[in-house]
């Protein structure tokens, strides 16, 4: 029986490794309803709470945001683990009955770590062509780039207002044309394009 127990687990373990799919940075960009570069002031069971350094995208009006915690599961952990004075981008959504704010993605894409004024963002594919470099921040170490602060929100505003000009296009010769190649940031989030707008193609 202790046998058959263990084969049921394993099997359960495979099953939601291959259920999760990191979710890509033009999705989390396009379909998050507020984006907020902010710093952790408290932090409780359930909840932290962000001093919002400035508003991406979104309709938010107070200085303040409380937000649902990322919860460890067997396929994705936050890593570093929350820490009063952490700065960060993050990717939200809202609840439709409780009104919570909600970090997007089933992994930990919806949070992107700031370190000495640079955004960490790790491949999320764990592509080794991919060109990433392995980055330590805060004693742990991941494959990834690490772009500018003001470079990535930059970037992330300047995708904002180019996506539906990028899905037009899209529809009419099935390709993706990345409009501004000399913007890192930007080139990331049109490499991690095809997929997203692929799905969008029939809006």
């Amino acid at each position: 029986m202790r046998y058959l127990v263990t084969i049921f687990i394993f099997l359960v373990s495979l099953k939601s490794y291959a259920d999760y799919e990191p979710t890509p940075l033009p999705e989390l960009v396009i379909d998050s309803e507020l984006i907020i570069h902010g710093k952790i002031i408290d932090i409780d069971s359930e909840t932290f709470t962000i001093d919002i350094i400035e508003k991406i995208k979104g309709d938010f009006n107070n200085q303040i945001i409380q937000i649902q915690k990322f919860e460890d599961w067997e396929c994705a952990n936050r890593l570093p683990k929350y820490q009063i004075g952490q700065e960060e981008l993050i990717f939200l959504t809202q609840h439709k009955v409780t009104k919570e704010w909600i970090i997007m993605g089933a992994g930990i894409e919806g949070e992107l770590f700031i370190q000495n004024d640079s955004v960490i963002y790790e491949d999320i594919y764990y592509d080794s062509k991919s060109g990433c470099s392995e980055i330590n921040y805060s004693g742990y170490n991941v494959c990834g780039w690490k772009f500018s602060l003001q470079e990535f929100k930059t970037d992330i505003k300047l995708y904002l207002k180019d996506f539906p000009e990028i899905l037009t296009t899209y529809k009419k010769s099935f390709k993706i044309t990345n409009l501004r190649k000399e913007n890192r940031a930007y080139t990331r989030m049109m490499y991690e394009s095809f997929d997203y707008i692929a799905l969008r193609r029939n809006e």
